[in-house]
């Protein structure tokens, strides 16, 4: 689930996000050009066309090597290509080009949760969050809450997830979430409250029925 997170917040702000950099320092041109490029990479890299989404993010970097989005997709495209090292690298360099930018990281943050670096993946969410651009503030929370599962750290994970649908009530994954840890600790109220929160922004899946599934009968 962390990494579906990952690649739509990469995929949503690709087409629609400007740092400061872009703004004062290169033409617009060349930062759309650079955009598109992204786009068209992360399009090939979904169909599985490795070679045409390398060419695309390396053109993207080389048309606008000071636009931070260049540098977390190709960093995104050598992690999922087996180049954790490679991908690492290229993740800090899109958070030295805008070191408050909230895409940068919480694309690294959850780069170090798949990585099993827990904590030091929160804390980059928590960066991120701090953002008052970011648009995503509730999934940086709520990527926050799945990396404090691994931990497992359910108390904080809890308090993560109750922080999403704060700052974004319409997130279904948070909703399951916390059912699931009310169900653990025996608030079976509170557990049903959640799933019904998750039937307002979701139709039933099956991740829904099997949470729902170990509720006690009622009566």
């Amino acid at each position: 689930m962390l990494e579906k997170n990952l690649a739509i917040t990469c995929l949503i702000l690709l087409s629609g996000c400007s740092s400061a950099i872009e703004k004062k320092v290169l033409p617009q041109a060349q930062v759309r050009s650079a955009s598109v490029n992204t786009q068209l990479g992360m399009a090939y890299l979904q169909k599985g066309d490795v070679q045409r989404a390398k060419l695309k993010f390396l053109n993207a970097i080389d048309e606008a090597p000071l636009v931070p989005d260049a540098w977390y997709s190709m960093g995104y495209f050598l992690e999922v290509t087996g180049q954790k090292e490679q991908a690492k690298a290229h993740y800090l360099q899109a958070i030295k080009l805008d070191p408050t930018n909230g895409v940068g990281h919480n694309n690294y943050g959850t780069f170090l949760c798949r990585a099993g670096q827990y904590q030091a993946g929160i804390d980059q969410f928590m960066l991120s969050a701090q953002d008052p651009r970011y648009l995503q503030i509730a999934s940086a929370y709520e990527n926050a809450g799945l990396c404090a599962l691994k931990i497992p750290n359910h108390k904080l994970a809890y308090d993560y997830f109750n922080k999403a649908i704060i700052n974004d009530p319409h997130l279904a994954t948070s909703y399951l979430e916390l059912a699931k840890l009310d169900i653990a600790t025996g608030q079976y109220t509170t557990a049903r409250n959640h799933l019904s929160g998750f039937l307002n922004v979701s139709p039933p899946t099956p991740a829904y029925a099997a949470v729902k599934s170990q509720l006690p009968q009622k009566g």
